[in-house]
């Protein structure tokens, strides 16, 4: 049976801690305003630990009092979890939850709590961004299901993430890629190789960092990326600004084994980093609802514009279907192909 202390405060108030104690498992207590908040929460507690004693479930004893910031904690600690190519990202998205939310016990985290984390997320942020932090936090929730810290019959509830609006496209005019480019090249020969090499390729941010120097081949101008989005390694042509680029940052000989972008002391370079001495370039040149991700979309619909089909176009950013580059078939409508010209001169008779 749970059992209950009654606490009064200085100030006259009265508070209720409810306690329960259930052999195999540690001993979960939490105060509530109410006696009777304090026994429906107990009797909650006391059925769950019962339940699952007798179904000889597989969760750790410390599962009534563990809370959201443990859960967080030992999820970022896994070692499977460091080895995600979007760890750092993870990492940043879960410390949101583990500073709002962390001292909540986990089993606490319900639909209603989820809701209210939401709307909170929803001030200032996207609908998209909102269901990136929502998307971490489901997945520390369904490692916990299967690390035994959460019951396994604790699925995350449905219909949390919003209706996200259709992928926008924002790409640099002939004008802002000059600005840019002028105000990169004043600001570091490093932000301008990454850059110019974003623009030229089309590779994503993080395939950008993993860079190492091995990687690259300017004399056959070639850039190999071998962890990427749908994990299969892919090469792709480096331009001759590109290669230039790449030369003029490789004579400042930072202090850096293999990494192609690396810090002042030659640790790979940090997206945090990046990122805000992009929002620098960016502020100054400058550009109005423009991120570092459009630099991509930038090299796409320069490639469409300039006789690229869409398969071509695939390949270059790495996807594995042409519906992901259908955003850009407005682009290449219409537009004469290199053999056209051979197919042209066939149907006039005249000879290549």
């Amino acid at each position: 049976m749970p059992t209950f202390r009654k606490h009064k405060s200085r100030d006259g108030s009265i508070t209720f801690t409810a306690t329960v104690r259930i052999c195999g498992y540690a001993a979960a207590a939490k105060t509530f305003p109410t006696k009777r908040a304090a026994a429906d929460w107990a009797e909650a507690t006391e059925e769950m630990l019962r339940d699952q004693k007798k179904r000889g479930a597989g969760v750790r004893r410390d599962v009534a009092v563990l809370t959201v910031g443990d859960l967080l904690i030992e999820f970022l600690a896994d070692p499977e979890t460091q080895k995600l190519r979007t760890f750092d990202d993870t990492h940043r998205l879960c410390s949101w939850w583990l500073q709002r939310h962390g001292t909540l016990r986990a089993l606490e985290l319900n639909v209603l709590e989820l809701r209210k984390a939401r709307e909170e997320l929803r001030r200032g942020r996207s609908d998209g961004t909102v269901n990136r932090y929502l998307s971490a936090m489901r997945s520390a929730w369904n490692w916990g299901r299967t690390a035994g810290l959460i019951p396994t019959e604790r699925r995350w509830p449905e219909r949390l993430l919003l209706t996200e609006p259709r992928g926008r496209m924002r790409f640099l005019s002939d004008d802002e890629l000059a600005s840019l480019l002028n105000v990169a090249r004043e600001h570091s020969v490093q932000m301008y190789a990454a850059i110019v090499v974003s623009i030229a390729t089309g590779i994503r941010q993080g395939e950008l960092l993993r860079l190492d120097w091995p990687d690259i081949d300017l004399t056959k101008q070639t850039l190999r990326v071998h962890i990427t989005k749908n994990d299969e390694p892919r090469t792709v042509h480096l331009p001759e600004s590109a290669c230039e680029a790449l030369k003029a940052l490789k004579a400042e000989k930072v202090r850096s084994l293999a990494a192609v972008f690396a810090m002042e002391d030659g640790m790979r370079l940090r997206k945090s980093t990046l990122e805000a001495r992009w929002r620098t370039i960016r502020d100054r040149v400058p550009l109005a609802d423009f991120h570092w991700h459009d630099l991509r979309h930038s090299c796409a619909s320069f490639l469409a514009q300039n006789g690229a089909t869409l398969l071509q176009i695939a390949e270059q950013l790495g996807h594995k279907s042409l519906q992901m580059v259908q955003r850009y078939a407005h682009l290449v409508q219409g537009a004469a192909l290199p053999s056209h010209a051979v197919l042209d001169s066939k149907l006039r008779g005249v000879p290549k």
